[in-house]
C-alpha cells in the first residue's frame, strides 16, 4: 500500500518536471496569448506552468509591441498582494529589448513560487492584472538517503501497527476462549 501512495505522490511531481526534462512544451499550447476568454492583454508570455529545482535559474520571456510600457509582477492565487518587479536585485535581473522584457530569477528558492505576470506599468491592484501569467513552482532537492530514511520510518510504523493489531485482536479472542473453557469445565464438575 505504501508503494501505491508513493506512486500517487510522484505523479504530480513527474508532471511538473516533465517539461523540464523534455526541453519544454509546445509553444502554441503553453503560451498565454491563446486564451479563449479574451482576458489576456496583447502580450505573449511563454510557459503557463513551470517547475524548477531549488537554487536553479529560471527565465521568463514576455513579448510585446511596446516592452518599454510593460513590467513584471509577482502574485499568488491565495494572496491579494502584488509585488512589482522593476529594478534589478541580487535575486533577479530584468532585461528589456526592442521586442521583449525578460525576467531572470538567479537562484530560486521556495519564496519565489508564485504567479509571474507581464503587464502594463503602474498597476497597484491584483484585480487589474490580466489572468495570463506564468505559475512557478520551486521544488526542493531531496537526497536518496532522505527518501530511504522516510521509507524506513514508514515501514517501521506499518510493522508496529500490524503487531498492535494482532495483539488487540488476539487478547479478546483468548479471553473469550478461556472463559468458554472455564464454563465448559465447570459444567462437567457440577453433579446433576
Amino acid at each position: 500500500m505504501a508503494g501505491l501512495g508513493t506512486r500517487l505522490w510522484l505523479l504530480p511531481v513527474t508532471l511538473w518536471l516533465l517539461p523540464l526534462l523534455t526541453g519544454g512544451t509546445p509553444e502554441d499550447k503553453n503560451s498565454t496569448d491563446n486564451s479563449t476568454d479574451g482576458r489576456c492583454s496583447p502580450v505573449h508570455q511563454n510557459m503557463r506552468y513551470v517547475a524548477v529545482k531549488k537554487n536553479m535559474p529560471i527565465y521568463f520571456m514576455c513579448y510585446s509591441q511596446e516592452p518599454q510600457l510593460m513590467q513584471w509582477y509577482k502574485t499568488a492565487e491565495d494572496r491579494e498582494d502584488l509585488s512589482v518587479l522593476d529594478q534589478n536585485t541580487a535575486s533577479y535581473h530584468i532585461e528589456r529589448t526592442t521586442t521583449s522584457i525578460n525576467l531572470t530569477l538567479l537562484r530560486t528558492s521556495s519564496k519565489d513560487s508564485g504567479i509571474y505576470v507581464c503587464d502594463r506599468k503602474g498597476l497597484v491592484q491584483k484585480e487589474k492584472l490580466h489572468s495570463c501569467g506564468t505559475e512557478l513552482r520551486v521544488v526542493g532537492t531531496s537526497s536518496i538517503k532522505q527518501f530511504q530514511n522516510r521509507n524506513t520510518l514508514k515501514d517501521a510504523i506499518i510493522i508496529i501497527q500490524s503487531i498492535l493489531l494482532v495483539i488487540f485482536i488476539s487478547i479478546p479472542i483468548l479471553l473469550f476462549l478461556d472463559k468458554a473453557s472455564d464454563s465448559a469445565s465447570s459444567r462437567g464438575d457440577v453433579p446433576s
